[in-house]
């Protein structure tokens, strides 16, 4: 009787210990959902969750942050940012190195046009007053081989003016190549930029709290 009734002693209790752990249990649906912004507690540690990957760690768009877990995506995205923000200073100085050099050279150009604008004029003048003497000895058949020398000495001339008219026309060529080569460097640096705000922004959507 008494080992029936120790039987039936344990038999109750173990209904007893059923009963309270199915009152006292969370359900698998109320357990907390990991997402972004959820608090961890072991910096490093993964899961997934429908198919997307966390990783406990501090978000690196917040200033002395908490472990919280954040989506691989968020935290790649993020990290682009920093290095591109990290590197933005480098890309900057390298800009105005850039455009410190092209200015130099742009003020060298506009001394070398304004020196051609006044030099072509003047070689165009005389290469007019050689080619008129050209003539005249070119004209004097009788005298041709007395004033070869000179013939041929005028017109050396004529071409040493005309190859310095060429190369001073390309003076300020040079000098639009070098202001369109300021303005992309200018431009390459904004689009830095941009691109910094841009990834930001879509930083900050995809590291959002609960995505």
């Amino acid at each position: 009787m008494e080992v029936f009734m120790f039987r039936k002693a344990i038999v109750v209790a173990g209904a007893t210990a059923l009963v309270l752990a199915s009152i006292t249990a969370v359900p698998a649906s109320a357990a907390t959902k990991v997402s972004n912004g959820v608090a961890c507690k072991k910096a490093g540690q993964t899961t997934k969750v429908s198919g997307s990957s966390y990783r406990c760690a501090k978000n690196p768009l917040v200033k002395n942050s908490k472990l919280t877990w954040l989506s691989l995506d968020c935290l790649n995205t993020a990290n682009t940012y920093n290095k591109a923000v990290a590197n933005l200073p480098k890309i900057k100085a390298a800009t105005d190195e850039t455009v410190a050099k092209l200015d130099a050279d742009m003020a060298k150009q506009a001394i070398e046009t304004e020196k051609a604008n006044k030099l072509i004029p003047e070689y165009q003048a005389k290469i007019a007053t050689i080619n008129t003497a050209l003539t005249a000895l070119r004209a004097d058949t009788a005298n041709l081989t007395k004033n070869k020398a000179t013939i041929d000495k005028y017109a050396a001339a004529v071409r040493s003016y005309e190859a310095a008219i060429k190369a001073y026309s390309t003076v300020g060529k040079q000098g639009d190549r070098s202001e369109r080569a300021k303005e992309q460097a200018l431009s390459q640096y904004e689009s830095s930029k941009t691109d910094i705000e841009t990834t930001l922004g879509m930083a900050k959507l995809i590291c959002s709290k609960g995505f």
